[in-house]
């Protein structure tokens, strides 16, 4: 058997070291403890398809809450997260043994610069939740983790933001790496985001999403969380320990380091697969050879001596799954 590099998560280092003046006195949370993160091709489970971003009428979607949990139940999802603006929904009651509904929200606080609004989620946020727009944007933070809930920043590339708006808040644990509710802008991708967070040291996880607001849209991005049980705690417990993939379409079965520094994915049929190191050159690209399709790929990355590396895998619609970072 292979031996394996198992992730690491150093969690979000607190802000940058210099703080302009304008930010004196605000109060932001220290970084999170250095701790394991399980590698979840690695671990016992079952792999659970998860919606953790979506809208109903409770703010800006097009459906009530049993109708767009049905939709995802046809669809085949497994774990559902209603995070609707501002507000948790009463969900007691949707959840059975196969189907699991978790109370969440998508918040919007200021930013310290000015810029446009923060959006995150807060995953696990129990109901009723007294929104306070008047908390500072490391206040709610701080304020929805204390009662359990797992943040994650949404779709920066939509929004606006850079390392800089990034970097004003701590605590959370993830990005959201695709966005598929940004179709329209053509701003879905939050990967060179993710990126410059790890190459400065941030280490955060990547999530996909449909954020859905129209029907239209119910299913088309996804996260497969790898849990013990189908109960929110496993599921949170998952989030936390980075125990999942991201995609929009392909499967990603295996993907480790060996001992001698070469990096292996295993995964659905593929045309490329791209594997991504910090540093200059950004890491390493595989094609399929004459038009066949790969289900694996591998590179020997002990020359690089990279401090981390991700996989994507990418189909022949363009569809691509993102493994979370190895850090080496």
């Amino acid at each position: 058997m292979k031996r394996r590099i198992f992730f690491k998560l150093a969690g979000v280092s607190a802000l940058m070291t210099f703080v302009p003046k304008v930010f004196a006195g605000v109060k932001r949370s220290a970084a999170n403890s250095s701790k394991q993160l399980v590698n979840p091709f690695s671990t016992k489970g079952q792999w659970y398809k998860t919606a953790l971003h979506v809208h109903t009428t409770t703010s800006d979607g097009d459906v009530d809450v049993p109708t767009r949990l049905q939709q995802y139940r046809d669809k085949g999802f497994d774990v559902v997260t209603i995070t609707d603006h501002r507000q948790t929904n009463n969900l007691s009651g949707y959840s059975s043994d196969d189907f699991l509904v978790i109370s969440g929200i998508e918040f919007h606080p200021k930013t310290y610069s000015g810029a446009p609004a923060h959006h995150l989620l807060g995953i696990g946020l129990p109901h009723p939740y007294e929104y306070n727009k008047e908390l500072s944007a490391q206040e709610m933070i701080d304020d929805m983790k204390s009662k359990g809930a797992k943040i994650f920043y949404a779709h920066p590339y939509w929004t606006g933001h850079g390392y800089a708006e990034m970097t004003e808040v701590s605590g959370y644990l993830g990005v959201e790496v695709h966005n598929e509710g940004c179709r329209s802008t053509d701003s879905c991708s939050g990967r060179v985001h993710w990126d410059q967070m790890l190459n400065k040291g941030h280490v955060l996880t990547g999530v996909a999403t449909d954020d859905v607001h129209k029907s239209a849209n119910v299913g088309l991005a996804w996260t497969m969380i790898k849990a013990e049980n189908l109960n929110e705690q496993s599921i949170l417990d998952a989030l936390e320990n980075g125990s999942f993939y991201a995609s929009n379409g392909p499967v990603i079965e295996d993907f480790y380091v060996d001992e001698n520094m070469k990096v292996s994915v295993k995964c659905s049929p593929a045309r490329k697969i791209v594997f991504r190191i910090n540093g200059s050159g950004n890491g390493n690209v595989v094609l399929s050879k004459d038009s066949n399709e790969m289900v694996t790929a591998e590179w020997d990355m002990s020359r690089k001596k990279p401090q981390w590396v991700r996989c994507e895998v990418i189909d022949e619609k363009g569809n691509t799954a993102w493994s979370n970072p190895i850090f080496l």
